[in-house]
């Protein structure tokens, strides 16, 4: 991984909401999964190389 995206990784997990950590580790099945969905679509303009999760695209 780039030091870039690796930096941006970082940033992105670090600032990741209280919420989205404990739901995560939530044994309640829906919980967990609506942390998955929200942590899947911060990391998506990472991974496509656009800004940073959370800043307009366009």
């Amino acid at each position: 991984m780039p030091d870039f995206a690796d930096s941006k990784l970082n940033d992105l997990l670090r600032r990741l909401p209280d919420w989205i950590r404990r739901d995560l580790a939530s044994t309640d099945a829906s919980r967990r999964a609506r942390a998955e969905d929200s942590l899947h679509a911060m990391l998506m303009p990472l991974i496509a190389g656009g800004s940073a999760a959370g800043k307009d695209a366009g």
